[in-house]
Order: C-alpha cells, then sequence, then structure tokens
C-alpha cells in the first residue's frame, strides 16, 4: 500500500509542478541542495536530484525554480551514481504567477494526505526499533525460555540463529521504511514551496534548467547540478584572547557567512573559500599604443541575456564513483571539527555537521578554530609624544591553518579591550597586537637643557649653537606580576639643510645598534633602548642633541 502510495504521489509531480512551466510534457523532479561553498561575493551551490527511469533511452527533465541570481553559463552536471549520461543542458528563464484558488485548495489537501502517510510510516518505523530492542533484550537474557506460540527456540544455538534472521529482516524492513520517510519528506518541502508562491499572489521570475540523459541501464541515477549564485558573501573575524600574565595568546577564528542569492541553503555542507572567482585567470596581454585621427567605430552590442540564457551548453561529464560510510561504534565521541584544505593560492574551511542559511541578509557565524599562538610581550614607550606606556605583544603563528585579514576583538584576561585588525598569517608570520595602556608603568619626560649661545660682539665667527637634553624616568609598580621589557623610542632631528649641523649628544644609556636599528636612526633618526625591569624599579633614559647655525639663520622644527 506505501508502495503504491508512494508512486502515486510521484507520477502526480509533474502534474502539481505545471504551474511552473508552460510544457508540462517535460516532467520536473526534486533536488535538494547538499553542499555551498562560500567565496567573497558568490557562492556554488550543488544540487542533487534522484531520477528513477522506467525505460532505456533519452529522458528529459527539468530542475526549478532556481534562483535568478544563478550564473546560466556556469552550470554544470554529472552523475554520481547510476548508469547515466549527461546529453545536454539548457537555461532558460521563467514567469510563474499565482495559482488559481483550486489548485491551491488542491495542493493543501495532497500535503496533508502527504503529512497523515508520513505520521503513517513514523508509527511503522517505531514499531521495527522496538521489535529490534525486544531481539536484543532476547540476546542478552541467559535465561532458557519455553516453547511459545510464537515459536520461540529453547535451544540457546536455535535461538541465536532465531534472532539472527529475525534481526536482519526487520534491519532491512527499518531501512526501507527510512527511505520511504525520506522521500515523502522530500516531497512534502516540495509541496511547502509550491504553496508559499501560491499564497504570495504575485508573479515571479526564475531560472530552470532543461537536461538530457540518456539511460544506459534501468536503477536510480543521482545526478548533481553546479552553479555560481551572486548574492553571498563570507569575511574572517577573530576573537583574540591574551593570558592576564602576557605567557600566551589564543585566537579563535570566526566565519560571518549571509547571503541574499534568492534561496535558503537548509541543511547543507557549508565551505568557506578564499579564492576569488570573479578575479580573471589570465594575466593581461600587451597592447599596441599608437595615435591615429581615425573616425570613430561603432561597436556592436552583445547578444541579449534572453537568448544567451536559452542557448544549448553541452557541460555534462560522467563519474562512477560511490561513497562508503562506515559507522564504528567508539567510547568517546570526539565534537566534529572544521577540516583545512590549504591550496596555497586558496583555502577552504568545511563546516562539521549540516548547516542552514536563510537568504534574508541577516550574519550567521560559524566558529572555524581555535589557534594558540606564541607571544613576545613588551611596554612600548615614546616619552616626547606620551607618559602612557602602552602594553603590545608580537605574536607568532606556529599553526598549519592560515589566518586571513580580519577585524579582532582582543580580550586581556575577562576584559574587553577593542577592536584590531589582523594581517593575513602563514605559519611563521609574525604581527603585532596592541592591548592598551599599562597603568603598572608611569613614565616622567623632562627638559634638562633648552640653551642658546651666540657669538659674541668681538667672535672671529658668526655661529650660534642650540643645546637640548631630555631625561625620560621610568618606575614599574611593585604591585606587577613580575620582571618586564619595555621599548624605548625617540625621534632626534635630522637636518635636511647643509647650512644647519645636527649632533646627537651624550646617550645614556647606549642606544641599539643592530642593523635595523641603524638603518632606523639613519633615515628616520629614530633611537631605541631596550630595558629590562623588576617590579619596584626605576629606571631613567637620557638625551639629546646640539643644533649649529649661522646666527643669520633662524631654524624651525617640523614634523611630519
Amino acid at each position: 500500500m506505501i508502495t503504491a502510495l508512494l508512486l502515486s504521489l510521484s507520477s502526480s509531480l509533474p502534474s502539481v509542478a505545471a504551474a511552473f512551466c508552460q510544457e508540462p510534457e517535460v516532467p520536473s523532479y526534486s533536488s535538494a541542495i547538499e553542499r555551498v561553498t562560500v567565496y567573497p561575493g558568490q557562492a556554488l551551490v550543488e544540487r542533487v536530484v534522484e531520477i528513477v527511469p522506467t525505460e532505456l533511452g533519452p529522458l528529459n527533465m527539468r530542475i526549478g525554480p532556481l534562483p535568478m541570481s544563478a550564473q546560466p553559463t556556469s552550470f554544470q552536471t554529472e552523475i554520481l551514481t547510476g548508469s547515466g549520461v549527461v546529453q545536454g543542458l539548457e537555461m532558460r528563464t521563467r514567469t510563474a504567477g499565482a495559482l488559481e484558488w483550486e489548485e491551491s485548495n488542491a495542493l493543501r489537501e495532497k500535503l496533508a494526505e502527504v503529512n497523515w502517510e508520513l505520521r503513517l510510516l513514523e508509527t511503522d518505523r517505531f514499531g521495527i526499533e522496538a521489535g529490534i530492542d525486544t531481539l536484543t533484550a532476547l540476546i542478552d537474557d541467559p535465561s532458557p525460555i519455553a516453547d511459545s506460540p510464537g515459536g520461540l527456540p529453547t535451544d540457546p544455538a536455535q535461538r541465536i540463529q532465531f534472532v539472527r534472521e529475525q534481526m536482519t529482516s526487520l534491519s532491512l524492513d527499518l531501512a526501507n521504511k527510512e527511505r520511504e520517510i525520506e522521500k515523502l519528506i522530500a516531497y512534502s518541502n516540495d509541496l511547502h514551496a509550491q504553496l508559499d508562491l501560491a499564497d504570495s499572489g504575485a508573479n515571479r521570475t526564475f531560472r530552470e534548467a532543461r537536461i538530457g540523459i540518456f539511460i544506459e541501464q534501468l536503477g536510480t541515477v543521482r545526478m548533481k547540478v553546479t552553479y555560481l549564485v551572486d548574492g553571498a558573501w563570507w569575511a574572517p573575524a577573530y576573537d583574540v584572547r591574551v593570558a592576564p600574565d602576557l605567557t600566551g595568546v589564543n585566537v579563535g577564528l570566526v566565519g560571518q557567512v549571509s547571503q541574499r542569492s534568492g534561496e535558503d541553503w537548509d541543511g547543507v555542507e557549508l565551505v568557506l573559500s578564499t579564492s576569488t572567482p570573479n578575479i580573471g585567470l589570465d594575466p593581461p596581454q600587451l597592447p599596441r599604443r599608437f595615435y591615429s585621427a581615425a573616425e570613430m567605430l561603432t561597436v556592436s552590442s552583445p547578444s541579449s541575456d534572453a537568448e544567451m540564457e536559452d542557448s544549448m551548453s553541452q557541460l555534462g561529464y560522467v563519474g562512477r564513483e560511490g561513497l562508503a560510510l562506515e559507522e564504528k561504534a567508539r567510547s568517546f565521541a570526539p565534537a566534529p571539527t572544521v577540516s583545512v584544505q590549504d591550496f596555497g593560492l586558496s583555502t577552504q574551511f568545511v563546516m562539521p555537521g549540516k548547516t542552514s542559511v536563510r537568504a534574508n541578509g541577516e550574519a550567521h557565524r560559524f566558529r572555524i578554530r581555535d589557534l594558540p599562538l606564541e607571544v613576545k610581550p613588551e611596554r612600548y614607550v615614546v616619552p616626547s609624544m606620551s607618559t602612557n606606556a602602552y602594553l603590545r605583544a608580537e605574536v607568532i603563528h606556529t599553526g598549519d591553518a592560515p589566518l586571513l585579514s580580519g577585524v579582532a576583538k582582543v580580550f586581556l584576561g575577562p576584559d574587553y579591550l577593542g577592536e584590531a585588525s589582523f594581517p593575513i598569517l602563514r605559519q611563521g608570520d609574525s604581527t603585532m597586537l596592541n592591548l592598551g595602556i599599562d597603568p603598572n608603568l608611569t613614565v616622567e619626560w623632562e627638559t634638562l637643557e633648552d640653551s642658546r649661545d651666540n657669538p659674541g660682539r668681538f667672535s672671529f665667527g658668526s655661529t650660534a649653537t642650540i643645546t637640548r637634553n631630555y631625561r625620560a624616568t621610568l618606575h614599574l609598580s611593585a604591585a606587577a606580576r613580575g620582571r618586564i621589557k619595555v621599548l624605548v623610542e625617540e625621534a632626534l632631528p635630522v637636518s635636511w639643510d647643509d647650512r644647519i649641523d645636527v649632533e646627537v649628544g651624550k646617550l645614556q644609556p647606549g642606544a641599539l645598534e643592530s642593523e635595523e636599528d641603524l638603518a632606523a636612526r639613519e633615515e628616520r633618526g629614530i633611537y631605541r633602548w631596550h630595558l629590562t625591569m623588576a617590579p619596584g624599579a626605576t629606571q631613567a633614559v637620557r638625551w639629546g642633541y646640539e643644533l649649529s647655525f649661522d646666527e643669520d639663520l633662524n631654524p624651525y622644527l617640523e614634523e611630519n
């Protein structure tokens, strides 16, 4: 009876879907989205349709409605299982109006019938599962059982054989019931979609795929249809948590997904990719450049969208590989994690399980993974610019998965500090995270000398000299957690005028003199000091310069 009803429902499906197309002789087949790969600005949608042919030879079919955001030239097909060859694929644009009240009512009646049959199938499934539980209990019960009207043997060996046969039969029945339930649920979802269109009371424009298949052997054929849609986005975001003692940094990578493609993604495998399909793959070609006085040429307009969409594309290819899944019993079931596939030029993050993203433009956040990073903390001080000591940390990426450019929410222990930008990081790369002001380190800056020495009336020269010396005093609170490293930087002026001479005075302590430090000193006049301070310690840094020039000049200091 169930099989007969399913055949009845399947045979009625093309007539129910006739409202979507004016050529009812081409049957419509239900399809479901199984996988979506999201790019910045686009998404690759993979639909799967199941075909049960009744005869060999050519078979024409329709799949739709599909969203208008689907790019007609991006459609491709692949035979997953079964014996069939895709011979043609045609994309069309269709407009469907609201269904008449009688047709809408018929859809509701059909949906009620399907829901009732689903309840019956669910009841049958529960009965089968109860029978399996009973047989399992009989296997575990060692007590002897007398012969009963049910025919249960008393001999242990015969009883085990009997239970084994019954268990096999019930397991097969259960698998068949679950398959029938899945088909009815898919059909119910299709009816719901048609009712939504019928109740909208307005015309709707959509795309439709027409596919020609040659059936080589009878049996179920599973086919995948893929296409690109516009109106889908994803971007990386980070939750950066720094340990209160600055001994480590944990970065949580989050993918923010939103889409307005025109179709919901319900229960799909979601993949986030860093690839950008809209960027051309071919390098530019060198043009010929010349001047001419020729008249302006007119350029013919390209073919219309309708001509493009109605063109036939031979895009099908056949694959016969199947995927076998084996379930193993485990005492511990770890939580599913995101798998990362790094292809060098692009990276894919495959979300675990099934995911749903509505086509309403709302942001959905998906946790990708946590990455512990190596950290090198320090305090950064520029005394002439600020009397604050800024806490920052150089983080080094030691993980295998790349970190993409994005916005990071930074936490120091339980406290939220604010947002910072995160650059692209691969293994071994580093970046500097600014963590705000450290209240445990105070800075005092003072001018020790600011004097001018002009040549005297009886002097043989005309050179004037300005001498300036400064001191910064740093004090680390005794309540600090431990020893800290401090980087002090100052920019001493340099001369861009040959008539002005700048000579750096005595530095206490001496400034750093690595190759990088000397280059910064030469190019921008930047001097650096590294200090190590214990709780309660006080240290001072002194620097200055002497400016010499002709007394008729009036030098002034610029900053940029």
